[in-house]
């Protein structure tokens, strides 16, 4: 088995070395892209990522190694349809590549990935020292754009005065197809959700207003489980959760970026300070899933990133800041 190491310059120049190979034939190259975004989160201020490798096997399983150079960035400024251009226009052999991955350096408190809250900085442990991507075909002179989202909703949890960083909130999408979501609220389902649920109001009087989105295979609300790692016979865990914001009028709305092309279910709940990432609250516990926002159909359009926009409800009366706005 061969490792091919490479170190990816500023300039997006990329030498390629093969340990161990006699030939200095030209290769046919393609180009790869990866940025990465994140959903909208409470309670965290920054969520420090330190990126080490980007790690592909190809077809004849020799590994091939491409330095990121130890980059920090701040997640959290990359949110709904914005991402970070982690790995920009880099040449790779033609092919197709499995076992994608890019490692990270895992937070010590000092040194690593970190994340900053109210209690100041802690480290970040992601799960197995890296961030999955999926299988990568590259072609003879066409870029491939992929993005990796993470819901940091579903994945980020607090362990051992440590944050710990989950794979199954994780995805990656050929940004061809893919499209973006924007949901809008009828502010009537937040005043009747906080109204019925008063006697629930978290510490502080703010409501956590949550919108999940689930599988096309969920029908109904009845089957719309919360974020526990393991919902209840026959209801089914979130795809994705994003905290509701509010434009400067106070018009309520969400957004979900970088969504695969399909079919999707979404539900809306304002009792998200109720919904643990781990345990099931919605069987056993206070946490009620409020309204169904009904069925919602995710289109990449022609160049990928088509903007679907959906009413919740009887909506907001087009009211939504893209991806902007403040919590609520």
């Amino acid at each position: 088995m061969k490792t091919y190491y490479s170190v990816l310059m500023l300039s997006s120049v990329l030498l390629l070395s093969a340990c161990g190979s006699d030939s200095d034939s030209t290769t046919d190259v393609g180009q790869f892209s990866l940025g990465v975004s994140d959903a909208p989160m409470v309670g965290v201020s920054r969520l420090g990522l330190v990126m080490n490798e980007l790690v592909m096997t190809d077809a004849k399983g020799e590994i091939h190694r491409y330095s990121l150079q130890h980059r920090e960035f701040n997640l959290l400024d990359y949110q709904g349809m914005n991402r970070h251009l982690a790995i920009d226009n880099i040449d790779l052999p033609v092919g197709q590549y499995h076992n994608v991955h890019v490692t990270i350096d895992q937070g010590d408190g000092n040194q690593g990935c970190y994340v900053e809250d109210g209690q100041g900085r802690h480290s970040l442990q992601v799960e197995n020292g890296y961030l999955p991507i999926d299988d990568v075909q590259i072609i003879a002179n066409r870029e491939r754009v992929m993005t990796l989202e993470i819901n940091l909703f579903r994945g980020l949890l607090m362990e051992q005065e440590q944050y710990q960083l989950r794979h199954r909130a994780m995805w990656s999408v050929d940004n061809s197809q893919m499209g973006h979501l924007i949901g809008e609220v009828d502010p009537q389902w937040v005043a009747s959700c906080e109204m019925d649920y008063a006697d629930l109001t978290p510490v502080g009087g703010e409501f956590y207003h949550l919108a999940y989105l689930y599988p096309d295979s969920v029908t109904s609300i009845d089957q719309m489980a919360d974020m526990g790692t393991t919902p209840p016979t026959g209801l089914t865990a979130p795809l994705s959760v994003s905290r509701l914001l509010q434009t400067t009028d106070g018009d309520w709305y969400f957004a979900m970026g970088y969504l695969p092309e399909g079919n999707y279910r979404v539900g809306y709940s304002c009792l998200g300070h109720l919904d643990d990432p781990i345990l099931d609250d919605i069987s056993a516990g206070p946490f009620i899933m409020y309204k169904d926002a009904d069925t919602i159909t995710i289109e990449s359009g022609p160049l990928g990133g088509q903007q679907t926009i959906h009413e919740c409800g009887n909506g907001n009366g087009g009211h939504h800041e893209g991806h902007g706005g403040h919590g609520g």
